[in-house]
């Protein structure tokens, strides 16, 4: 029974482990690309509302390039969110026209930029000819710590998981092989007195009483023939 139980474990435990760690990494998976969504959509929103801004101030004559006041306001887009980097205005020709960061003013906008995630709205004006663009740069660290927080408690939680798993396979495995051992074991006595497997009685029982009863008419048969032979 020892060695059932070890082989019954050693095929169960590495399939509930691997069966919770896909179910984590898939939770992970799907958490992720919720964040990363949510993330986007919220930046996309930021960008999108500085962008219809400039749009409205050149639809009344005052051009992109002209509109100071737009720092301000992305000043104030950015405090708002700490995983925000900048909010920026950008021209067609790819130079930063306003930014919510007075370093980035009037500088060149890099074509790539490994600390941030870019979430860009084109401006557009009444003619339908693109002027620029609102940009906002999301911290890459920011998104990928946030990220490793939740793997992290995901992790734990799939362990802890993973460890009453294995202490309630053990438990199932350890009752189902005791249960399994009474029956083999377990025996009772027939109407001869014979111990047999507990779960053979009833078979004997139903042997031995066709067995008195073929005895007991034999019996009868014989003590009727006995009269009969001395007339």
């Amino acid at each position: 029974m020892r060695k059932l139980s070890l082989t019954l474990l050693a095929a169960l435990i590495p399939l509930v482990a691997a069966s919770l760690a896909l179910g984590s990494y898939l939770n992970y998976a799907g958490v992720r690309h919720n964040y990363l969504e949510l993330v986007g959509a919220r930046m996309s929103t930021v960008a999108r509302r500085m962008a219809n801004d400039a749009e409205v101030a050149m639809s009344l004559g005052v051009p992109l390039a002209s509109q100071d006041v737009m720092n301000t306001a992305l000043e104030r887009e950015a405090e708002a969110d700490p995983m925000i980097l900048s909010v920026d205005v950008v021209a067609d020709g790819g130079r930063v026209l306003f930014s919510s960061d007075p370093a980035r003013r009037d500088t060149a906008e890099p074509a790539a930029d490994p600390a941030a995630i870019r979430h860009e709205v084109p401006i557009a004006s009444a003619f339908g000819t693109r002027e620029g663009a609102a940009v906002v740069r999301t911290s890459n660290a920011a998104v990928e710590g946030a990220l490793g927080d939740m793997g992290r408690s995901i992790l734990w939680l799939s362990l802890a998981a993973t460890l009453l798993g294995i202490l309630v396979v053990a438990g199932a495995v350890a009752m189902s092989v005791r249960a399994l051992w009474q029956r083999l074991t377990a025996r009772g006595p027939t109407v001869s007195g014979a111990m047999v497997p507990e779960e053979t009685r009833a078979a004997f029982a139903s042997i031995d009483a066709e067995h008195s009863a073929i005895a007991l008419r034999l019996g009868q048969k014989r003590g009727a023939a006995i009269p009969g032979r001395g007339a």
